[in-house]
């Protein structure tokens, strides 16, 4: 277990997660690494806009639906909010959140 635990970088341990559901966003906690994590087998994808202080944020998704592995990504600046939906077929559900200093 030690070896599957060291695999991962230290910035898969989110500090501050957003739920959809079993969804979530994370954002890691030097506040730029973050991931968007698909956890529920339900066919809807998962996405999140990463809004970042004095600068451009962005989107990310889980790109491999329900399957192991999540999306991933760093901003140049401080991640201040997200905002994660859930794509169902009748229009997308999301959820925004301040991310606390």
């Amino acid at each position: 277990m030690f070896a599957l635990a060291s695999a991962f970088p230290a910035q898969a341990a989110s500090y501050y997660r957003v739920y959809e559901g079993s969804d979530y966003a994370g954002v890691g906690a030097d506040r730029s690494w973050v991931e968007v994590c698909d956890m529920e087998r339900d066919g809807n994808g998962v996405s999140a806009i990463f809004y970042v202080r004095n600068g451009q944020g962005g989107t990310v998704r889980d790109g491999n639906g329900s399957s192991a592995g999540c999306g991933n990504a760093r901003f140049s600046g401080t991640i201040v909010a997200v905002e994660l939906c859930e794509l169902q077929l009748t229009g997308p559900l999301c959820v925004y959140r301040t991310v606390p200093s």
